[in-house]
């Protein structure tokens, strides 16, 4: 059975690297850079050291795992992902690139299920989890929130990257009627696509405080659709033109806007963890 998350970003890299996401494109013009600047800022507004825990919900075909330890030091990572087939390439990844450990470390399954933190993290409570421009594909962003909060250690720090309904977009409007297309086409939940005082109001529902948002979308959606090395006669190139033009179209209709968000877990009555 085919996936919609597979490998089909491999095309979009140079030889040896496997990135996935929208990348970070202030600077980078190809899209391994991009990417790469993307997760850096990521790990850098988590605050990542070498004292990190790191939980990794969604990590892709696993450069962003090396990243983490290699680049940050992190002491240590764990990580669920839904997709089989970037599970395997991750773990393949990891142990050829000496960490056998890390390897045995993350697991193939849907980050919504709760049985999936408690078997990634034997027992462990993460200083950090991270969702590195995946969460808006999750089932439920709110529900992982609450997963999230309830498996991190006191004063842990979350972080993602992320798509917020812009403030000036209208919900009752044709230019809506399209985004809701988009999503369905692009399997994301529309109740993942809420505005930034909706966004805020989960995370402290969810039990989380001191909240930083920052507005990257310059930097993220209009370069995509021209980023990236794109291999002659590659199948996969129809879904990523389409994808590109969308972001262009949001961005400039401001309609989405994309964000680095990091919250720190607070501690509050009744919480058993």
């Amino acid at each position: 059975m085919s996936e919609f998350h597979d490998l089909a970003e491999l095309a979009l890299n140079r030889e040896g690297q496997s990135w996935g996401n929208l990348g970070y494109w202030e600077t980078a013009t190809e899209y391994s850079d991009a990417c790469r600047a993307l997760a850096i800022l990521l790990g850098e507004q988590a605050g990542l050291d070498r004292q990190s825990v790191v939980f990794d919900a969604g990590f892709g075909c696993g450069d962003q795992l090396l990243l983490w330890l290699e680049h940050f030091r992190a002491s240590q990572i764990y990580g669920a992902n839904l997709s089989r087939s970037q599970t395997a390439f991750a773990k393949n990844l990891l142990a050829h690139k000496g960490y056998p450990e890390a390897s045995r470390a993350i697991l193939q399954g849907d980050i919504n299920d709760p049985d999936i933190w408690t078997a990634a993290l034997a027992r462990e409570k993460p200083s950090h989890v991270l969702a590195l421009d995946c969460a808006y594909h999750f089932t439920s962003r709110l529900e992982f929130l609450g997963l999230a909060h309830q498996h991190l250690a006191p004063m842990g720090q979350l972080a993602l990257t992320d798509f917020l309904l812009s403030d000036q977009h209208e919900t009752g409007s044709f230019r809506h009627r399209l985004l809701r297309w988009m999503l369905k086409r692009s399997h994301i939940e529309e109740t993942n696509i809420v505005k930034l005082d909706v966004y805020r109001r989960q995370l402290e529902e969810t039990g989380f405080g001191e909240i930083r948002v920052i507005d990257i979308s310059e930097h993220v959606m209009p370069a995509f659709s021209t980023g990236g090395t794109r291999k002659p006669g590659w199948s996969g190139r129809t879904k990523y033109a389409v994808t590109g033009r969308f972001l262009k179209w949001a961005y400039r209709r401001s309609i989405l806007r994309y964000c680095v968000i990091s919250a720190t877990k607070i501690e509050v009555r009744n919480d058993p963890n």
